[in-house]
């Protein structure tokens, strides 16, 4: 017998169906019958229809009128350009990503935090045929990998000391044995190499290595990560990737500076 999900009171069921008819068109590319949608959400057609239908007519789905099957709209588009571009930091990360990518070979990636989160806002895949891609949109504990450490050096003192806390009862921090004091051992690999690395954490089959990103100010505004499968991560490989990532991560910093005066 299915679980019937139960909402706090402070939060609208319908808003989160509404979330969650999008979230099943993940990848972009998917369109779905009514009733293929219906199944995966698992809500009885009437809603579904419902749903699908005030969706549609908000701009963020869209129904092909010649065999009404549903996909996403490039309406989404605008509700999430000016967020994953805010100071134009997506923007002017592109090139550099792309030199980094051509440098190493890997995939290339500039991520900031939100919350206990971080976040891809560009990337650009590495072109070999085994690779590890990560889509723009793709959010993660900020606690995992060495991009997340990077975003987490760059917290005071009393953000650390609530994250400390938050990873004592995120049973996320629990399924992968995180606990205060093996993030805090990255903290201090990335304080003295000034980059960090991570294996096997946020994708069982990914690595990389990655570099904070700094402002005038001296505040860590992103983490580029330099993203590859764990069967070409070595030492050598390592150590060729990090100064592609610090180099990034330098160039986007002072590009950012320039026209964030």
């Amino acid at each position: 017998m299915k679980t019937v999900q139960t909402y706090p009171t402070q939060y609208l069921q319908t808003v989160s169906r509404a979330v969650a008819v999008l979230r099943a068109f993940k990848g972009g590319s998917k369109d779905m019958s009514l009733k293929e949608l219906t199944d995966v959400l698992g809500l009885n057609k009437v809603t579904t229809f419902r749903l699908a239908r005030t969706l549609a007519h908000e701009g963020l789905l869209v129904q092909d009128p010649s065999n009404d099957r549903y996909s996403l709209s490039f309406g989404c588009l605008a509700l999430v350009d000016a967020m994953l571009n805010r100071d134009g930091l997506a923007e002017i990360s592109r090139k550099h990503l792309r030199e980094a990518r051509e440098e190493t070979g890997e995939t290339a990636t500039i991520l900031v935090r939100e919350g206990w989160d971080r976040v891809v806002i560009a990337t650009e895949a590495s072109l070999q045929p085994v690779r590890y891609v990560m889509e723009v949109g793709r959010r993660n504990r900020v606690y995992l990998s060495g991009s997340g450490a990077c975003l987490v050096s760059g917290m005071n003192e009393e953000e650390r000391k609530s994250l400390f806390s938050f990873i004592e009862t995120d049973p996320i921090a629990k399924e992968y044995d995180l606990t205060k004091e093996v993030l805090m051992s990255r903290l201090d690999f990335i304080k003295k190499n000034g980059w960090g690395t991570a294996q096997g954490e946020w994708a069982e089959e990914a690595s990389g290595v990655a570099a904070p990103v700094y402002n005038r100010k001296g505040d860590v505004i992103a983490a580029i990560a330099i993203a590859m499968p764990r069967s070409r991560y070595n030492k050598s490989y390592r150590d060729k990737c990090a100064p592609a990532a610090m180099k990034a991560a330098e160039l986007i910093g002072k590009e950012y500076d320039s026209i964030n005066r």
